[in-house]
């Protein structure tokens, strides 16, 4: 399947490549690491519709400015944020903001995860910043099928750099120390630029090389060891958890064909690291490590660009420690080392939960609201209640809800047989029909602390 493909997937998925999505951001980044971002949505009616019907999705485009700013947190100051309803059905959302420290743009969820732009060193007074799309290994609509249904899809960045720039496979303005990458699907000139770039030795992914002589912070930039939530105002002190992370082993995997060439796609580095903790304290759940930064001796960035899938560890109650596991591009031939290897773990150290008793959820199946003001802030909702299986939708998915029971009238809980989902959207079978019943005790986090526990390693010899 080719990058195109995948690219679009998770729009093919929710049903939303039959309207107009246009999402555009400008950055400007200064010397001192400081600098402003635009941004600006635009969705038509049938593309908010689609998105009204699969709230579930965690990968749906941002429908509103509340779930942007919620997106965005502390990456950025927001300045100013508007959206407009137009007579047409379209949403537009506009915003403009700043930042005062490289770390608290680039290494922000929002930046990584959102709008998917990293900086990076690239080699002796350089450096780069990339964009890539997320992508998926799931399989999707052809390139034609594409341009026939996402028709009116528009994604474009651009960057204005603090230096000069060295090279960049993006449209520049040299002038103006500018450059732009755009995915257009709204016309056929647009489709043919679009599978150039795609279909190119660089995948799709943008990069440019600028002038870092002048530059007044360090590259690759670190994640500090803090928190970013606290329960209820208590904050977590990494010196009394002892959280973290030390990288414990490194190999690499080159796939050749029977003429000895390598096969690219297939050749990976994987690191392993080991997330620990001090005795008496226990993590509840941990995410993907994420790679920041990594290069060779011959100055190959080895970072794909591509976030890990949306997985959250539960850490068993047993363990003492948990090695986790991460991959990035394969070394260049002629290799002998690894350097910059900077990344970190986001590690759940504490939860608040809350019981709640709902009395009539057969009246509540389908509403948009359960009456209850700690399920209303979680956007919790009851889909369903069919036989045995019970449909929930919930902010943060099956982690949120740490206990589900169905009440019998005699006050006996209704034993489960399991559950499945994906995202927000989650399903509990029971060993029995429910269909009659209208109690339901669930217990749910209402509040967590988090930390991101960095890992580093300067230099590394391959063998």
């Amino acid at each position: 399947m080719s990058v195109l493909q995948r690219m679009f997937l998770v729009l093919f998925l929710v049903c939303l490549l039959s309207g107009c999505y246009e999402d555009t951001v400008e950055l400007t980044l200064n010397y001192d690491g400081s600098g402003t971002i635009r941004q600006k949505l635009v969705l038509s009616e049938r593309f908010m519709v689609a998105i009204s019907e699969d709230k579930g999705f965690q990968d749906a485009p941002i429908p509103d400015k509340e779930e942007l700013v919620k997106k965005i947190g502390p990456a950025i100051k927001i300045s100013s944020i508007k959206q407009t309803d137009l007579p047409d059905g379209r949403r537009v959302i506009e915003l403009e903001g700043t930042f005062s420290k490289p770390e608290q743009f680039f290494l922000s969820e929002y930046c990584r995860g959102s709008i998917k732009l990293r900086i990076a060193p690239a080699g002796d007074s350089k450096a780069a910043i990339y964009w890539s799309k997320k992508e998926s290994d799931s399989t999707g609509p052809s390139l034609t099928q594409l341009y026939g249904l996402a028709k009116g899809l528009h994604i474009k960045r651009t960057v204005h750099l603090p230096g000069k720039i060295e090279k960049t496979n993006g449209l520049s303005n040299k002038a103006k120390n500018a450059v732009s990458w755009i995915m257009d699907l709204r016309n056929k000139e647009g489709l043919a630029q679009t599978k150039a770039f795609i279909e190119g030795p660089d995948e799709g992914k943008g990069f440019v090389v600028f002038d870092a002589s002048r530059l007044k912070f360090s590259l690759p930039l670190k994640v500090a060891a803090l928190p970013e939530k606290a329960v209820e105002e208590k904050k977590i002190q990494t010196e009394s958890t002892g959280l973290a992370v030390e990288v414990a082993w490194i190999s690499v995997q080159r796939a050749k064909k029977i003429d000895g060439t390598d096969i690219v796609k297939n050749s990976y580095t994987e690191i392993g690291i080991e997330l620990s903790w001090n005795e008496g304290f226990h993590p509840v759940r941990c995410e993907k490590p994420v790679l920041l930064s990594l290069f060779d001796d011959r100055d190959s960035d080895l970072v794909t660009g591509e976030d890990p899938p949306f997985v959250q560890l539960r850490i068993a109650e047993h363990l003492k420690r948990k090695e986790l596991k991460l991959r990035a591009k394969a070394p260049s031939k002629n290799a002998r080392k690894l350097k910059n290897l900077e990344g970190y773990v986001e590690v759940v150290t504490d939860v608040t939960k809350e019981l709640v008793v709902l009395e009539n959820v057969q009246g509540l199946a389908g509403k948009e609201s359960m009456g209850n003001p700690v399920l209303d802030k979680l956007n919790f909702r009851i889909k369903s209640i069919k036989g045995a299986r019970l449909k929930v939708e919930i902010d943060g998915g099956s982690e949120k809800i740490t206990s589900l029971a169905m009440i019998k009238e005699d006050g006996s809980k209704v034993k489960k047989s399991g559950g499945m989902g994906w995202g927000n959207s989650y399903s509990y079978d029971f060993d029995e029909d429910i269909s009659a019943l209208t109690k339901c005790e669930l217990e749910v986090v209402v509040a967590e602390s988090t930390a991101k526990v960095p890992f580093s390693l300067k230099e590394i010899s391959l063998p």
